[in-house]
């Protein structure tokens, strides 16, 4: 599941001494040619989600961090050894530094490890970043540990693990606390300026000075703790023997006494059991009501709640097997279990909490269940399939004749007998005006070109011209045309049409209306798209009710039908003088712009009315982190070709780092980049990131993707 937003292929059956790597590798390898007597030898257990993960920028930004070293060094034949952890930003607490006595350095790392996640459950963290230049260290909690505690702490060697003792004081810190632990590999003494070298050289020179003078640390300091060993069925088979000091022993069903166990550490539970044990001894009181939700929760169906060998259990119905009432600590990794292994299928909330209600109840499940559902980052990436967020359509404001253009290619078209296979298409935002033009090729030049000799020519120059962010609108040499004759360019977000929407609708319109005249070779379309030109001028148009011919030149457009059925003659007409006719104009297309302006605000109107019915009002701010949504997915650099279908739709987390309105922001975007990306993208493109309000909590945490 870590490895679903990467693109490489994991070859899971080169480490036959992971249940994780011979789980997946029977999956990836079930068509080929295997020998049985492979898969008699060794049994396959499920995956199981892991509490410690690789680094992945976009989830661990601004999460507590803290840069851990430590060292060993022979002074005058003395070994002396240290510790040193600085936080990110001198929190929860001031760098530290420890003496260690005679240790080894791979000590004085898994050392310093452990104090930093001491210093973390003290102060309640759940989510941690670890930076070390150790690769033993990092290695040991990402990659072996699984490992060794299904192997009783033992090598595959069947030898001791070294230093044991820490790492099981580690795993226990972490599995009590339910922390989810990120790893982070920085390098050791670099000569690349930056934080990670500042604070990494600062950890390594307190753990040196902390060797002679740092406050004294041993591990026998430590108040003692159960540790956990966990047996595979193989080794249960042999009778393979487990240590019994103060050890609880994992099988694949939890027994009594670690369910007795792990809600003993939950207060909430521990008083309600205690009152269902001996009402009359232990009565709630109203202040413990009052300061608990979940007790209440718990006490108003004290009725269903039950010890069973003393653990608490939730019976709804009689005659109905029990059901666990979770602890805290352990909900969220019962959430992942239920949601997020492969068996459970990433299923809606729903799904999920009919699956778990099923073994499992605590107070607010359901609600927990649906925030860890939204907050699941492999689900985010694929669900839904398309975005559905519809922002309200924004106003713009009145425009005048010429005043703003919006333009766009069409094609590449069939190829005509005069050789053009695209045309530029031109709108008037005002008059409604359309221009088409036909073109060979539609490069930069071309449409400089184009627009230099039969737009800006005939019509003047405009103040404002609206295009999407083709290359052909671009490029240097339109850069410099807009430049040179002042003209602002307006580019719109790319993959939202809709900005643009009077040039793709007339686009739609020319084809519609070209494809029933065009020939059956259909090499003939440029000579019938200036016939199709004068039937859109002539017609009065939706918005305004005045034709674009009469928009632009104050008088109806002649057509072939008032020649032939008009009455009288079309030569006789009232004698003007030029004073006159060009008063009686004047007066004629104030009296049409000021019909059109009208007409164009109630249709607006109308428009924004229709389209809000079904739009969201939920706006962004700077700093949320939101999902944005791949319309192109990118190169893969896979031997075989990749489906679609496989692949996730929505790339992020992302950070909103500008917001120009209330439906145009600038999101930040690594994605494996040394250098982050800056891309204006739509309201109707992103979905926010459901997973800020449970990390606040800090009860639940969503599936990682490394």
């Amino acid at each position: 599941m870590t490895l679903q937003g990467r693109d490489v292929e994991a070859r899971y059956a080169q480490n036959h001494k992971s249940s994780l790597g011979n789980g997946l590798a029977a999956c990836q390898n079930c068509s080929m040619d295997m020998p049985h007597n492979s898969m008699e030898t060794k049994e396959l257990s499920q995956p199981q989600v892991t509490n410690y993960r690789y680094y992945e920028e976009n989830v661990c930004e601004g999460m507590p961090t803290a840069y851990v070293d430590g060292c060993s060094y022979n002074q005058q034949g003395n070994l002396k050894a240290g510790a040193g952890v600085v936080w990110l930003n001198n929190d929860p607490c001031p760098p530290q530094q420890f003496r260690l006595g005679p240790q080894s350095s791979q000590y004085a790392e898994i050392a310093a490890i452990l104090i930093t996640l001491q210093l973390a459950a003290s102060h309640n963290i759940r989510e941690l970043l670890i930076c070390t230049d150790s690769n033993y260290a990092r290695l040991s909690f990402t990659c072996h540990l699984s490992g060794w505690k299904q192997n009783g702490f033992k090598t595959t060697n069947n030898k001791p693990v070294k230093h044991q003792e820490l790492f099981h004081a580690c795993d226990t810190i972490v599995t009590d606390h339910d922390m989810i632990v990120y790893w982070k590999k920085v390098r050791g003494h670099s000569r690349q300026p930056g934080q990670d070298k500042d604070l990494n050289d600062q950890t390594d020179a307190l753990a040196k000075a902390g060797a002679l003078h740092g406050e004294s640390w041993t591990f026998s300091n430590l108040p003692p703790t159960p540790s956990v060993a966990a047996i595979t069925r193989h080794q249960h088979a042999t009778g393979a023997q487990t240590p019994t000091s103060s050890q609880i022993e994992l099988s694949p069903q939890f027994t009594s006494d670690d369910l007795l166990t792990l809600q003993a550490l939950d207060p909430i539970l521990q008083t309600i059991a205690t009152h269902i044990s001996d009402p009359l001894t232990h009565p709630f009181s109203s202040s413990d009501l009052s300061n608990s939700s979940d007790l209440r929760q718990l006490h108003s169906i004290k009725h269903m709640l039950h010890l069973k060998d003393g653990v608490l259990t939730y019976v709804p119905e009689p005659l109905t097997s029990p059901k666990l009432v979770v602890p805290q600590g352990q909900r969220g990794m019962m959430l992942a279990h239920a949601h997020d292994a492969p068996c459970t299928g990433h299923h809606g909330a729903k799904a999920t909490y009919e699956t778990l209600k099923q073994v499992a109840y605590w107070p607010s499940m359901q609600q927990d269940v649906a925030e860890y559902v939204k907050g699941c980052l492999v689900c985010c990436q694929f669900q839904p399939a398309n975005p559905n967020h519809r922002a309200p359509l924004q106003r713009k404001g009145m425009t005048y004749p010429w005043s703003d253009l919006q333009i766009d290619w069409v094609g590449p078209l069939p190829r005509s007998t005069r050789g053009n296979k695209y045309f530029l298409t031109v709108v008037c935002e005002f008059t409604k005006w359309v221009e088409c033009l036909p073109a060979p090729n539609h490069t930069a030049e071309t449409t400089a070109c184009l627009l230099m000799n039969h737009i800006f020519s005939r019509f003047g120059l405009p103040l404002r011209v609206n295009s999407d962010q083709g290359t052909h609108f671009t490029a240097e040499v339109m850069q410099e045309v807009w430049k040179l004759l002042g003209i602002q360019a307006r580019l719109h977000i790319s993959h939202h049409p809709i900005s643009s929407g009077q040039v793709e609708r007339v686009n739609r319109t020319v084809a519609s209306m070209l494809k029933k005249y065009v020939s059956a070779n259909q090499k003939d379309w440029d000579v019938k798209l200036p016939l199709v030109l004068m039937a859109i001028r002539a017609t009065p148009h939706r918005s305004t009710g005045v034709p674009p011919f009469e928009m632009m030149t104050g008088r109806q457009m002649t057509l072939p039908l008032h020649l032939l059925y008009q009455p009288g003659d079309m030569n006789l007409i009232t004698a003007y003088t030029t004073h006159q006719y060009l008063e009686e104009l004047h007066q004629h297309l104030r009296a049409t712009f000021t019909f059109a302006q009208q007409n164009l605000q109630r249709s607006a109107e109308g428009r924004k009315a229709y389209y809000d019915q079904k739009a969201s009002h939920q706006e962004l701010c700077v700093g949320d982190r939101v999902w944005y949504y791949r319309f192109a997915q990118p190169r893969h650099n896979a031997p075989h070709h990749l489906s679609k279908k496989f692949l996730p739709h929505w790339t992020g987390p992302h950070k909103i780092v500008h917001k120009l309105s209330p439906v145009a922001y600038r999101i930040k975007i690594r994605e494996g980049r040394s250098e982050p990306v800056l891309r204006w993208v739509h309201r109707n493109q992103i979905k926010r990131h459901q997973g800020s309000n449970r990390q606040e909590k800090g009860e639940i945490k969503p599936t990682d993707i490394d």
